[in-house]
């Protein structure tokens, strides 16, 4: 099969995903942005590859694949100017060059069980985010069996927390890799198309349908404020400088997000968290974090801690509060008189975001700010997800102390 190297004009981030040496790559892309057409490119490319063989795209569902995946992937083939014999029973092409041909089937993902028995060289599934969970992704790899290059991939526009985001961004694997794309990204799309999409949507439909970017898509996000993009990078932990620490106590995990400022932009920089469960012993978990963070920074530091202000009358033994404990550990504790609201509490989270920075490694805040959301229509925390809130929440008392939205009204002391 001739290169298609020169056949196809594609834009910088479909050319990034047809001709990348990964073993699952994925482009997450806006609405326009070319994917299926990059898919069908990509599976072409594959097809000269493993001559002989077995390859398979689909759609989530089988009217995508009538209305979006046949037509764009015939539109490949006539442009590429290669030959192909149509099986409509089986929606199968048989793809023929000089010397070679490839057999390509089409399917849909939502009857993904009736992939068994198949032996495949290439794979690679279209919208793939629009799948309730990760079912069909894992029969595909699993009929990776019959080829030379055994690969899969998708195109998909970002539809929330879900198995893309998981595999591909939050927690990818050896082999996993994604480009991101915006609409914009397509100079070919009509600006009328782009100005529709802008007037019609809200903020956090513009970031996913129109940027490609994960963000939640359930309902509203409580920490509307933060961007991956624009919030998280590496941050340099400075041994001179004091240690501040949001924490919230909790009977398991206990959890603290460890914070140092600074009197230029970015404000206010995360370096570290800590998330510590109950073993079922006896132990204090208050004295369990403590020892930890003299563990990990040392007894003789500078280190503020921000507690939840009702740990001073809640106890962990029969004599000492949890505030008497951070104090018995020489850690100084500053706190409100009582529990700022949430409302204020969040609100001064999301102005704070125009000038904080949280390193990639705190996983567990980064995951808080992306995925807590309010109960529907009201400003009040979700908090039926018991692995949500705490590093957030903690983090939201160090920031309305030191950062509040608004002049504060609270009486504040040290405890």
């Amino acid at each position: 099969m001739a290169s298609q190297q020169n056949v196809f004009k594609l834009y910088g981030h479909q050319d990034d995903f047809v001709y990348s040496e990964a073993k699952y790559p994925a482009l997450i892309a806006g609405y326009g942005a070319g994917k299926t057409y990059a898919l069908c490119v990509k599976a072409l490319r594959q097809c000269g590859l493993n001559a002989g063989k077995v390859g398979l795209l689909a759609e989530p569902v089988y009217p995508m694949v009538k209305d979006v995946l046949q037509p764009t992937w015939e539109e490949v083939l006539r442009e590429a100017g290669y030959s192909y014999e149509y099986n409509a029973s089986d929606l199968r092409y048989k793809v023929k060059w000089d010397g070679g041909y490839c057999d390509v089937l089409l399917r849909s993902a939502e009857n993904s069980r009736r992939w068994a028995g198949l032996n495949l060289a290439f794979g690679g599934i279209d919208e793939s985010d629009l799948l309730k969970d990760d079912y069909a992704w894992k029969m595909l790899l699993s009929r990776l069996r019959d080829g030379n290059t055994l690969t899969a991939f998708t195109t998909t526009t970002p539809e929330g927390f879900r198995y893309v985001w998981e595999l591909w961004e939050n927690n990818p694997k050896e082999g996993y890799e994604y480009i991101r794309a915006s609409s914009y990204d397509n100079k070919s799309l009509p600006r009328e198309f782009l100005k529709s999409l802008e007037q019609n949507y809200d903020e956090q439909l513009v970031k996913a349908y129109l940027l490609g970017n994960f963000v939640n898509l359930q309902r509203g996000s409580t920490y509307y404020a933060f961007s991956r993009e624009k919030n998280t990078k590496e941050v340099q932990y400075i041994e001179t400088m004091p240690i501040k620490i949001g924490l919230d106590f909790n009977v398991s995990p206990i959890t603290c997000t460890l914070i140092q400022e600074y009197y230029s932009n970015p404000r206010v920089r995360v370096f570290d968290e800590i998330s510590i469960k109950h073993s079922g012993g006896q132990e204090l978990m208050t004295q369990q974090l403590c020892d930890e963070i003299k563990r990990r920074y040392g007894s003789n530091r500078n280190i503020i801690i921000y507690p939840d202000p009702s740990g001073n009358q809640r106890r962990t033994s029969s004599y000492n509060t949890d505030h008497d404990i951070l104090r018995q550990n020489n850690f100084k504790v500053l706190t409100k008189q009582s529990a700022p609201s949430v409302i204020d509490r969040v609100n001064s989270v999301n102005s704070i975001m125009k000038t904080c920075i949280i390193d990639p490694k705190c996983k567990g805040l980064i995951r808080d700010l992306e995925q807590v959301v309010n109960k529907d229509g009201t400003r009040e925390i979700d908090k039926s997800n018991k692995e949500l809130t705490h590093l957030s929440d903690g983090f939201g008392y160090y920031i309305d102390f030191e950062h509040p939205i608004s002049k504060p009204t609270t009486r504040t002391y040290m405890a």
